[in-house]
């Protein structure tokens, strides 16, 4: 399996090249490299420096938890702004605890061609590795870490990850499940922020915002499926 910065072609990366990624950084040759003038120490503290620094600015990191404010003042700035939000069931607290063991067991992200290790705890400052297949063989390990975990006790569930330095785009994600305290249907929310930070993301700028709207609405279903056959 050949490796540049987070992208793999050939088989499947292991959770172990996953985690090893999050803890240890970009250990491989990869796209945009400097020269070998650098001592190998100089660049291992370097790069394990960068890959653990977010690539928004810091002022950004958490926004998601206003996001409706956020994103009036963002639309005509730099961040692309998605929501998604999709029924789940109305069966009131049965529905809403089942949502939220999905939620927390990454089943949104469970698509065939996205995919999180569904062992990674929902916890502040966990970092999450989220694969992509964008095409046969190909696979795109893009890092986050969890900024902020949210609950209203049997009301709403929430949690936020945000990018890091080595992801293709720059920007934060929440997941919500939430009921309705009138009528006892559960929904599933996503709401996100982000902008390209990578010349790929960049040059392939279109097809990426397409499988943004892709995921929100492959996301909601597999939720929806969960929650149903749980």
């Amino acid at each position: 399996m050949v490796v540049f910065f987070f992208i793999t072609f050939g088989q499947k990366p292991s959770v172990k090249t996953q985690r090893e990624i999050l803890e240890n950084g970009s250990r491989h040759i990869g796209f945009g490299g400097k020269g070998t003038n650098e001592t190998d120490a100089k660049k291992k503290k370097k790069k394990k420096k960068k890959n653990h620094s977010f690539n928004v600015d810091e002022e950004d990191v958490g926004k998601t938890k206003n996001f409706t404010n956020f994103a009036k003042k963002t639309k005509s700035c730099c961040y692309a702004i998605d929501e998604t939000k999709v029924l789940l069931g109305t069966n009131g607290d049965v529905d809403y605890e089942k949502a939220k063991s999905a939620l927390k067991s990454w089943k949104q992200f469970q698509l065939g061609w996205t995919e999180v290790d569904e062992a990674t705890r929902v916890r502040k400052g966990q970092k999450v590795c989220v694969m992509i297949q964008p095409f046969p063989r190909v696979w795109l390990l893009n890092p986050l870490e969890i900024t902020y975990v949210s609950e209203e006790k049997k009301k709403s569930y929430s949690f936020a990850h945000t990018t890091l330095q080595g992801h293709l785009l720059a920007g934060e994600e929440k997941f919500t499940v939430e009921k309705d305290l009138q009528n006892d249907r559960v929904y599933f929310k996503v709401e996100t922020f982000s902008k390209p930070d990578h010349i790929l993301a960049k040059v392939m700028y279109p097809a990426v915002r397409a499988l943004q709207k892709i995921f929100g609405a492959h996301a909601g279903f597999e939720m929806k499926k969960a929650v149903r056959n749980m």
